[in-house]
């Protein structure tokens, strides 16, 4: 099976404050810049077959979303997949995450992608919608260590004339 090469698939939920940054900053590099080579952009709430699709689908993923470690809110991490791996809970077993998926495929003998976790802390995961301002000031240096990942890939990222803003983006995912 021939695959695709890179894709960003984002994990998260709008409904829980900062727990949507990675959605956000998804669709705000989608609707910001294009990409040469091309990259799929994949947004989160994806059924678990279609994760499990998309891990045997592309060679390399750089999965956005949240941790929950020790330290401030908005402090950003760059994790290979062997690191966050080690992350792993008995939650993760349960095969919907994206944990769940790689454990399941490597049981199966499937070859994994390589697979980069670009995470940020949030500072609530209550109810709500928006984000907190812990993480409203990170956000662009979130997107730059993005394009910067795919840089390092050698991936051209070119900025569009006609830009969205963070505000209308979560405005338009949040109604």
């Amino acid at each position: 099976m021939n695959k695709k090469q890179i894709a960003i698939l984002s994990i998260g939920n709008t409904s829980h404050k900062d727990e949507g940054i990675a959605l956000y900053a998804s669709r705000y590099l989608e609707s910001n810049y294009s990409f040469q080579p091309e990259v799929d952009i994949i947004h989160g709430d994806v059924a678990r077959k279609k994760l499990l699709n998309v891990f045997m689908e592309y060679q390399e993923i750089i999965v956005l979303d949240v941790i929950t470690i020790e330290d401030a809110p908005g402090s950003m991490y760059q994790f290979p997949m062997e690191t966050f791996r080690s992350f792993s809970t008995n939650e993760d077993d349960d095969e919907t995450g994206v944990l769940g998926c790689l454990n399941l495929l490597e049981r199966q003998g499937e070859t994994l992608p390589k697979v980069t976790l670009l995470a940020i802390i949030p500072q609530s995961i209550e109810s709500g919608t928006g984000l907190s301002s812990s993480l409203l000031k990170p956000f662009d240096a979130y997107i730059l260590m993005i394009i910067k990942s795919l840089e390092d890939k050698g991936i051209s990222c070119e900025e569009k004339a006609e830009k969205q803003t963070l505000q209308n983006i979560v405005a338009d995912l949040t109604s």
